[in-house]
């Protein structure tokens, strides 16, 4: 996958659509939704749970993909270009789903503390290929589910401004 290609055109779509019309947007959020959607990966494993959006996909694997979606969005944002040197290596998993799902929030935690520093644009890498490690290791498409997911959200009437300025509306 060409990650740097992908971020440029995940960020310019959401821009488009008004997730990024706050410049001062926090970057710090954008980084705790990803955790959330990791979280939200080791419940659908819990419970074997499939997609409540994507019914033909598993909800781990589309959670995995939403995550995946919000980082590149946050590194097209960012201008990050993917550099990894790891991708032909095996990033360390473990069979817990919970142990994979934490080896991800520790590169979310990672990225944090280098977000304003000059190795933001690796730990951003790592992290990318981190969460790709560990769809690998369930044996899911993350590609097909992203592109998936991508169009999905394209309909969705919750991702439309005026619906994300109302009460409760998704606001970050």
């Amino acid at each position: 996958m060409d990650y740097t290609r992908l971020a440029k055109m995940i960020y310019e779509q959401n821009k488009a659509v008004g997730w990024w019309d706050d410049p001062n947007r926090c970057l710090y959020e954008c980084l705790q939704l990803v955790s959330t959607e990791v979280a939200e990966a080791t419940e659908a494993e819990r419970k074997d749970l499939m997609d409540d959006h994507l019914p033909d996909r598993k909800g781990g694997e589309v959670e995995l993909a939403d995550a995946m979606i919000r980082v590149l969005d946050l590194g097209g944002r960012q201008a990050w270009p993917y550099t990894s040197d790891l991708k032909d290596k095996k990033i360390y998993t473990t069979d817990s789903v919970g142990r994979r799902h934490l080896l991800i929030n520790r590169q979310i935690i990672n990225l944090e503390r280098s977000l304003r520093g000059p190795f933001a644009s690796r730990a951003y890498s790592i992290l990318l290929d981190q969460i790709q490690s560990v769809a690998e290791s369930f044996g899911y498409d993350l590609a097909g589910a992203m592109a998936e997911k991508l169009e999905y959200n394209k309909q969705r009437a919750d991702h439309k401004r005026d619906a994300r300025a109302q009460a409760n509306g998704k606001r970050f």
